[in-house]
């Protein structure tokens, strides 16, 4: 790995912090630098993903309104997911901060698609 600067490091952090947004603006305020752009992917597809995810699940929540079971099943579900998204986020931070290029499984499938390398 190069060396990665102060600036690079914080453009990095809001990237990922962000999700969505932050990777946006990274790709604006930082467009030369690889570092960033590694966390603008990220942050973008991580975004996607969680909004996809909580799509799917807000539409099977209200499709199975009608069947409590069912339903707190996937209320029950939609918290462990969003769980999960919190976990994901805050190793990110860490990996972040330690200048880890990190590559989280679905996440990078998503950043591929979109133009990461």
């Amino acid at each position: 790995m190069s060396q990665v600067s102060i600036d690079e490091l914080n453009w990095g952090l809001v990237a990922w912090i962000i999700p969505l947004v932050g990777g946006i603006l990274g790709f604006v305020m930082k467009p030369d630098s690889n570092y960033v752009k590694h966390w603008s992917y990220l942050s973008i597809s991580f975004g996607i993903v969680i909004i996809v995810v909580s799509v799917i699940l807000d539409l099977l929540s209200l499709a199975t309104m009608i069947l409590l079971p069912l339903f707190i099943i996937i209320r029950a579900l939609s918290i462990l997911v969003g769980l999960a998204f919190v976990i994901v986020w805050i190793i990110g931070i860490v990996r972040e901060r330690n200048s880890i290029y990190w590559r989280p499984q679905i996440i990078y499938d998503v950043a591929k698609m979109l133009g990461a390398q």
